[in-house]
């Protein structure tokens, strides 16, 4: 006689509870995993930038491991005014999908590049009327930076900031934000063969809104000078055409006074008893006094 067959008795409730929810993850997974590979990550960057008249030009598209895909060689044009014109460019540009943008169709994107020589990072949000940007910068060099409005005068050091800012048009004129600043090792050479005014270390934030440029607590502290600058730069059509309304403040250390008194000769007064200058006039043709 045989024997019965044995029926195995199926897992405790405590055991498939685990198994349960193992599996549940699995799918979860594999779901975001589909969503992160399809996603139209240049195509999302493009329209999110398209507003401000801004297009998206690349070498290749990889993926990028974990989660997003990795452009080459990128630029950013702009289109304002119907002359096209490079904005930025990037030798590698990583972008992530937001999760609000995978799971509910909303509009977003993170970038992270290289750029001036340090690390850009920035989340891009469409809102109802303007496109919405969190950034952040670490050891942008700032010798690297072309177009700085200085006369000639070279700098360097590195700056690194973070902040948000709201763009509705092509314009700085259409946009609304602030940012913090903070820098170090930051030489100014005011002509050549001359050696560099160190100014040092920098604080403060930058305000706009309205085309007003607000400076707010610029301070420098360096081995050869302190400087603090309030006031504002109302913008104009063109860069050029900003107009200035800003009042400095110098205080030359000793070593300052030993290696640049002949420049300070040549201020409209003695950097002295707290005197401040006063910066008018536009960014091509600024005056001091």
């Amino acid at each position: 006689m045989s024997a019965a067959p044995r029926l195995t008795a199926p897992p405790p409730h405590g055991r498939r509870g685990p198994l349960i929810a193992l599996y549940a993850l699995i799918g979860a997974l594999v779901f975001i995993s589909f969503l992160v590979a399809t996603f139209p990550y240049s195509v999302t960057l493009s329209s999110l930038l398209a507003p401000c008249q801004i297009r998206v030009r690349y070498a290749s598209q990889r993926m990028s491991p974990p989660f997003g895909a990795r452009l080459d060689d990128v630029t950013l044009v702009s289109t304002a005014g119907g002359a096209a014109r490079v904005v930025l460019a990037s030798p590698s540009v990583v972008l992530t999908p937001t999760l609000a943008s995978l799971l509910l169709g909303r509009s977003g994107i993170r970038v992270r590049a290289d750029l001036f020589g340090g690390r850009v990072r920035v989340t891009i949000r469409r809102a109802a009327s303007a496109t919405d940007f969190a950034f952040g910068a670490t050891a942008i060099q700032l010798a690297a930076v072309r177009g700085l409005p200085l006369d000639g005068a070279e700098l360097a050091g590195d700056i690194s900031t973070v902040g948000n800012a709201a763009l509705a048009g092509p314009a700085l004129t259409d946009a609304n934000g602030r940012a913090t600043l903070a820098g170090g090792h930051i030489t100014v050479s005011i002509a050549s063969g001359m050696a560099p005014v160190r100014v040092g270390v920098l604080s403060g934030a930058l305000e706009l809104a309205g085309g007003v440029l607000k400076l707010v607590d610029i301070e420098t502290h360096g081995a050869d000078l302190d400087l603090k600058a309030d006031g504002e730069i109302q913008l104009g059509p063109t860069p050029d055409e900003s107009q200035l309304n800003v009042t400095l403040y110098l205080e030359p250390t000793r070593s300052g006074r030993d290696h640049f008194g002949f420049f300070l000769h040549m201020l409209p007064h003695p950097p002295a008893n707290g005197a401040p200058y006063t910066i008018g006039g536009t960014l091509a043709a600024p005056t001091f006094n």
